[in-house]
């Protein structure tokens, strides 16, 4: 019997140890299983974020180009207006998934709905020495070396730097001698640290994120005060891009090949006026300044008038700003077309529109003087304290923004001679906008976050970087 009840006791041992194995690895199996359909879930709520976040690039993108085919000239906010009315969207159903986007970018401490323009800030391939100087912790050498590492020769100035510099470094590589794609480029240039560039805000998205105001709990170091330093990043750009369409939506008119006819129907002037202006445009040296410094009577030599075009009138007010809104002296190299080459204009080679050339190099973009915050006309040597800020007060008193770089006729202390020159580094509308969109999944709380690049100097407008930071 006790044989029998050992064998008994023994196979009953068995058999709990095997249940007990069963249910550890049922157990294991069901953890695994669920941690794997967890992963699922998050994966398939990070996909619903991504493409929501895409959504609202795309929205951006739509109200972008929309507004270079049909422009609101009459208000300078009109398109980033459009862009914060439908900074928010919901995509899907309610219930599991859905998802929603929301646009918005932080400026000056702030949140605001919709896009950043690029053109708020100044274009660095724009800057000369006397404005770089101005920028904080700048050096005499360091501003030298970005001059050089901008311009196309291979002549460092007093204090730069070039190839032979660049080559012998332990890591040889060579500079830029073009205009710079990011401002992560100036971290190449010696003398020039990423805490200059970028202060606090490290991943360059513009927001102070947890990380950037922690103190010394983690990378970057900060000092932990609620406020964003940017460094240069607050100041500069190399996004920003000249060209475009004109403010009517059409291609610019080149006044360096338009015929008097062309210039008479585009700018609405009269014969004897588009003579003396086809005359200048296509003259050496001609700048659009010119038009707003000196009356047409002396912008070309007496030899060139006709009997008729020396009796033309001035230019009025309006037919100035006409010019601007209209018109370029030289074609763009930032273009009317976009990569299917297509113009949105019924012009021809020779017809004196520009159709412009993809594939050229970028022109750096203007300073928009109805977006730039007034702290970033300090850094414009040009410009003296008190006329920028008689420009910022008639901004402010004026809720559509200045429409024409030639209302600045109206600011006080403004001249004819002052509005030419600044006229070459400031303008009144922007081709380049970031957009910053984030996806959230409903169901999971998940966000993902993508930065976008958007250029309307071509068309259609294009998306020159995308990233998620």
């Amino acid at each position: 019997m006790k044989p029998t009840a050992h064998r008994r006791g023994f196979a009953t041992m068995i058999v709990l140890w095997v249940v007990g194995i069963a249910v550890i690895l049922m157990a294991a199996v069901e953890s695994a299983a669920y941690r794997q359909a967890a992963a699922g879930r998050e994966a398939v709520a990070q996909v619903r974020a991504h493409w929501a976040a895409r959504a609202g690039v795309e929205v951006a993108l739509a109200r972008i180009e929309d507004a270079s085919l049909n422009p609101d000239t009459a208000n300078a906010y009109a398109l980033t207006d459009q862009i914060a009315a439908a900074s928010d969207g919901v995509l899907g159903r309610a219930g599991a998934g859905q998802s929603a986007y929301r646009l918005s970018y932080v400026d000056s401490g702030a949140e605001h709905m919709g896009a950043f323009d690029a053109h708020s800030r100044i274009n660095v391939n724009a800057m000369t020495a006397d404005d770089l100087i101005l920028l904080p912790r700048m050096t005499e050498d360091i501003a030298d070396a970005i001059l050089d590492w901008i311009d196309a020769d291979d002549d460092p100035r007093p204090l730069g730097a070039e190839d032979s510099y660049y080559q012998s470094s332990a890591y040889p590589y060579k500079p830029r001698n073009a205009p710079m794609r990011s401002l992560a480029e100036l971290e190449l240039i010696p003398g020039v640290t990423p805490e200059m560039v970028r202060g606090e805000d490290w991943n360059l998205n513009g927001r102070l994120d947890p990380n950037e105001d922690d103190g010394d709990a983690s990378w970057p170091p900060d000092n932990a005060d609620g406020k964003l330093d940017a460094g240069w990043s607050g100041i500069v750009t190399a996004a920003s891009r000249d060209g475009g369409l004109a403010a009517s939506g059409k291609a610019r008119l080149d006044l360096a090949t338009a015929t008097p006819e062309e210039i008479v129907q585009r700018v609405r002037v009269t014969t004897d006026q588009a003579d003396i202006i086809s005359e200048y445009g296509a003259s050496s040296g001609a700048t659009m300044g010119g038009f707003i410094q000196r009356d047409l009577s002396r912008l070309v030599t007496p030899a060139a008038f006709t009997s008729t075009s020396s009796q033309a009138d001035p230019l009025t007010r309006d037919q100035l700003a006409t010019l601007f809104d209209e018109a370029q002296i030289g074609a763009a190299s930032s273009s009317a077309t976009g990569t299917s080459g297509s113009s949105v204009s019924s012009g021809t080679a020779g017809t004196g529109v520009s159709s412009g050339n993809p594939s050229a190099p970028s022109v750096p973009g203007k300073l928009n003087i109805n977006t730039c915050p007034a702290e970033a006309l300090e850094y414009l040597p040009e410009l003296d304290p008190a006329l920028a800020d008689a420009i910022i007060a008639a901004r402010e008193s004026n809720p559509n923004g200045f429409s024409s770089i030639v209302d600045l006729l109206d600011v006080p202390g403004m001249t004819r001679a002052r509005v030419a020159r600044i006229s070459g580094f400031l303008d009144v509308r922007s081709n380049v906008y970031v957009v910053s969109s984030r996806g959230r999944d409903a169901a999971t709380g998940i966000e993902v976050e993508l930065v976008a690049t958007i250029d309307r100097s071509t068309l259609p407008a294009m998306i020159r970087e995308l990233r998620a930071p």
